[in-house]
């Protein structure tokens, strides 16, 4: 956790030297396709495989270093994971939730005074705080759930995580539409046939508070 407090701390004082900072909340749609690092496992999956749906909520920061150019900072909190379904018989929904950090490059390829459209690129760490397995029989509709347990010491998960992001947004006053795309650079186990590594499109808005 103090590599994240380092983060948010370096970017808050760098802000300070800018005067045209922004302020505000998001909130978004998360659909999850996360894929095994074994490739053996990840095609074992791939029929069965369903867009997992989740909500990204936060904070985000954004510095106007110039007309085109800006610099955005978040704390969010995401909904990951893998979901499969067999038709008429299972379905299988794993839930993994971090705290992300996302920090992104935005430059506005079509700007006027009320409005602006960015593309930006960047990247992200993130800690993975909570999760759990759910089956859910299709033919009884009987449910099981398992919390995922931290300290078992018979499968050791990477609760830290980085990441590659890229996306869209368009801004007309204080208000945001966002499209982005992010890619996990690393897997939730330390044993690779186990390790997922979470590739989200996220959609939603941006409200900016002080702007």
């Amino acid at each position: 956790m103090k590599f994240y407090l380092v983060i948010i701390i370096t970017i808050t004082l760098s802000f300070q030297t800018y005067s045209q900072s922004s302020f505000g909340i998001k909130a978004g749609l998360n659909l999850s396709k996360a894929v095994y690092l074994n490739e053996y496992n990840n095609e074992l999956i791939k029929p069965v495989r369903k867009l997992k749906p989740g909500f990204v909520v936060g904070f985000i920061i954004q510095q106007q270093l110039n007309k085109v150019i800006s610099v955005q900072a978040e704390v969010l909190y995401s909904q990951k994971g893998l979901k499969t379904e067999q038709e008429y018989l299972s379905k299988y929904i794993n839930s993994m939730n971090y705290i992300e950090v996302p920090l992104s490059g935005h430059y506005s390829i079509i700007r006027n005074k009320h409005s602006n459209l960015n593309l930006y690129i960047g990247g992200y760490g993130a800690y993975w705080t909570d999760g759990k397995y759910k089956r859910i029989d299709l033919i009884n509709s009987e449910q099981t759930e398992t919390k995922i347990d931290f300290n078992n010491t018979d499968f050791v998960y990477n609760r830290l995580n980085v990441g590659i992001l890229a996306g869209c947004s368009f801004q007309k006053n204080n208000v945001s539409y966002f499209l982005r795309y992010t890619h996990s650079m690393i897997g939730s186990s330390q044993k690779n046939a186990d390790a997922l590594s979470n590739h989200i499109t996220s959609l939603g808005i941006n409200y900016f508070i002080i702007h």
